[in-house]
This record gives structure tokens, sequence and C-alpha cells, in this order.
């Protein structure tokens, strides 16, 4: 287990050095159990987002990782990880065994949930992956299939984090039910946040999820979004989904008020990327730069650390975290 543990947590920061942070930082058991868990879930996305790759090639790398998610052989799906790059998440996916190993080394009820949840996110990322075509832009239908997206990809997280939490919380569980039911909203926020966000980057890699519906009910023709003519037309279609995005904040705050405050770190865990999340939506509202190439929308490093320190302040104040609003003020 050390040996494997090591290695996870050398990774993390590798492939993702902002989560690194949040997971570091949380008590044990959760810590391990979260490492894993993300881990696998960038493999997921990794089979995902890798350009250029056939359906057929995809769609066989996605079933030998579930086959070895779900405790078969994992020397096939290792075998095809030169088709998935060689920079830091390649490196993770040629290493699988080594999230595995860690994996085995929890609860049952530990391995079944992250079989379980990562199952789903994979199948579902799987289900969109088969639609694109490389050279033409894959576009969501509409609101329901941006919805279901969403689930697949963070939805699924949220319903993860709760197993989880219930099973080294055991006090939990009487929180369990209503935990579990705004815990796709909390997914979802952040899903539609980094969405919003990355329209252009997503536009790049031949990516589009602003539903084409919201896109002709806002006057843009197909194909069009990033387009100076449609420039107003697009913004209210972004707006839109960023709309959608704001819907789903009270249920992040319900969830974060719902874990006990004695467990703090969890708490903060939840509370800082809800709170960056309010901040970048309240950005990007009508903010041209989520239409314009090369021009992040991201919040300041001030507005981060401010943020931080405000889920600090809130970390045991039940009454505060109730009452945020649906966007924190700026």
């Amino acid at each position: 287990m050390s040996e494997a543990l090591e290695w996870c947590r050398t990774m993390l920061p590798r492939v993702s050095r902002t989560f690194a942070l949040g997971i570091s930082a949380l008590p044990q058991p959760f810590e391990q159990w979260v490492t894993a868990g993300y881990l696998l879930c960038r493999i997921v996305d990794t089979v995902e987002d890798v350009a250029d790759l056939p359906w057929e090639h995809r769609r066989r790398i996605f079933m030998e990782f579930e086959d070895a998610l779900m405790g078969g052989d994992p020397a096939p799906f290792q075998s095809s990880t030169s088709l998935l790059g060689g920079e830091a998440d390649g490196d993770l996916c040629a290493h699988i065994q080594q999230v595995l190993s860690l994996m085995e080394t929890f609860p049952p009820e530990v391995q079944s949930a992250l079989r379980t949840w990562v199952g789903e996110m994979s199948y579902g990322m799987a289900t969109y992956a088969r639609r694109h075509t490389p050279g033409e832009c894959t576009t969501l239908h509409d609101e329901d299939d941006l919805r279901r997206y969403c689930w697949y990809v963070a939805g699924t997280v949220g319903h993860l984090l709760t197993d989880l939490f219930v099973a080294g919380m055991p006090e939990l569980r009487a929180q369990e039910t209503r935990l579990r039911e705004r815990a796709t909203g909390f997914g979802l926020l952040l899903q539609m946040t980094n969405i919003v966000k990355d329209v252009t980057d997503d536009w790049e890699r031949e990516w589009c999820f602003i539903p084409k519906s919201l896109q002709r009910a806002a006057g843009v023709p197909e194909g069009m979004l990033l387009s100076e003519q449609y420039r107003h037309e697009a913004q209210s279609a972004v707006d839109a989904v960023n709309r959608l995005a704001q819907s789903y904040f009270s249920d992040a705050v319900t969830y974060a008020s719902l874990l006990p405050s004695e467990a703090s770190e969890v708490r903060r865990f939840c509370l800082v990327p809800m709170l960056l999340a309010g901040r970048t939506l309240s950005l990007a509202d009508g903010n041209p730069a989520t239409l314009t190439p090369g021009i992040p929308v991201k919040v300041s490093r001030e507005t981060v650390m401010a943020e931080i320190q405000r889920a600090d302040r809130l970390i045991h104040d039940d009454a505060g975290i109730a009452s945020l609003s649906l966007i924190p003020a700026a």
C-alpha cells in the first residue's frame, strides 16, 4: 500500500495542481480515498479528451479501462496507453495498476463506490465520445442533453463523494438522503461553470457544450457561435447556460451545510470550489471574453484567496453557509 499511495500522491499534482491542494488537505481516510477517485476519473477524462483517436480505438480503450476497474486484467488497457500521449496524463494511464492497487486496500464499500460511480462516468463519456466526428464541431442538442452530459462528468462525482463521506463519517447516515438529493446539483454547478468559462477552448478541440436549442433560440445559426456577426446573440446563448448553472448554486449550499461542522477540512473541500464557481459565473455573465479566443475567463488570484478566507470563516457557521446568496457578491 505504501508504494502505491506514495506514487499516487506524487502523481496527483502532476495532473492537477489545483485539485491536489484541496485533496491533500483532507483528513484520513478521505485523502487516500479521494486521491484514488480523482486519478481514476482523470484516466477516464484522458481517454475522452485525447485528440484524433478513431472511435473504434477509443471504444476499445474505454472497455479495457472498465474491465480493469472492475477487477479484470489491467494489461490490455496499459498496452493501449501509447495512444493517449506521453505527458503526465499518459503516464498516469500507463501506471493504472498503482491506482488500482491503492483502491484495493480500501474497505469494500469504498471500493464498490469507486467502481460504481467511475464506471458510470466512463460509460457516459464513451456515449458522448461516440458522437464525435473528427473535423466537425460536436454540439449538445438541448438543455436535457446538457444536464445528461454534466451528470456523467460531474454528477457522478457528487454521488461518489457522498458515498465516501458517509463511509468515513457514519454519523452522516442520518443526512444521506438529503445529501444525495443535492449531490447532483453540486456536480452540475461545477461542470456548467467550466462549460461557461471554457467555450473557446472547447471549440478549439471541436466540442461545443452550448446546446443547439439555446443557440437557435438566441438567433445563432449553426456553427456560428464564435462569429463576430452574431456576437450579441451568442452571448445570450452562453448566458442562458450561465443562468442554468446558477440555478444549482443552492444545491451546493445545502450540500455543504449538511456536512458536520466538526469535519472542517471536508467542509472546506466543498465550500471553496462552490464559492469560486459562484464568482466565476458572476464574472462570466455578459462578459465578451467568454466568446473571445485567447482571453481566459478566470477570477483573479486575489479573489481566489478571498474566497478561501471566506470558506475558512464559514466552516463552523451553519447559518452563514445557509444564508449564502445564489451568487456570492463581488
